[in-house]
């Protein structure tokens, strides 16, 4: 671990403005516990973690975090545990000398996503993803029925839902001609469309598939 990593690995009350995608924070190490409380407050976050086996390092998201959120975690694991900014982001830490009363919101993320990984079919995994940043992320903007989400890759959402960069970018590409997602290829922003999201996953999928009786 370079010198520079380890200091970040010394977690102290502090808010940090994190730049968009490269920046990471690392807010745990391998040997110690962490109790802490964790607000967005701007921005759009990744809360993932890394594991080191041998000579690889493998990555699992755990979270998507959306600003106005706060949570509280306790995390006892050797695996690090990081952030990443899918847009520029401000965040705050506040690290607690006692256990956190809950982490339910980190759980329930976790489950969320073992859910959501479920399905053979690789477009109902993203279709219930999306449905689920949408739920996560709350009604904000003027239009309800869209969702604003920026800064996921196709080979980040590819991991999330366990599936590949090029069957991610064949999805989309099929949920634009279908008006379920906008794609701003400028800033890479996708807006869902979320009655049609809905209504595409109901038809789809909803009914109990043939072969399975």
């Amino acid at each position: 671990m370079a010198q520079a990593e380890k200091d970040l690995t010394t977690l102290v009350t502090s808010v940090i403005t994190l730049k968009k995608s490269s920046q990471h924070r690392i807010i745990t190490n391998d040997s110690e516990k962490r109790s802490f409380q964790l607000k967005i407050i701007d921005g759009f976050i990744r809360l993932y973690c890394m594991n080191d086996i041998g000579n690889n390092t493998t990555e699992s998201t755990l979270a998507l975090i959306h600003a106005g959120t706060e949570s509280s975690i306790c995390w006892n694991n050797h695996r690090r545990l990081m952030i990443e900014a899918l847009e520029e982001s401000k965040v705050e830490f506040n690290q607690k000398d006692q256990p956190v009363s809950t982490n339910v919101y980190l759980e329930n993320w976790i489950l969320d996503l073992y859910e959501i990984k479920q399905p053979a079919d690789s477009l109902e995994r993203l279709i219930k993803l999306f449905l689920l940043l949408a739920k996560s992320k709350g009604n904000q903007g003027a239009n309800p029925e869209q969702t604003l989400i920026s800064g996921l890759s196709h080979r980040r959402i590819g991991e999330i839902i366990s599936s590949t960069r090029p069957t991610i970018s064949r999805h989309l590409g099929w949920m634009q001609r279908q008006k379920l997602i906008d794609v701003d290829a400028v800033t890479k922003t996708m807006r869902l469309n979320l009655v049609q999201l809905q209504a595409k996953q109901d038809e789809l999928f909803a009914q109990p598939r043939p072969h399975l009786h």
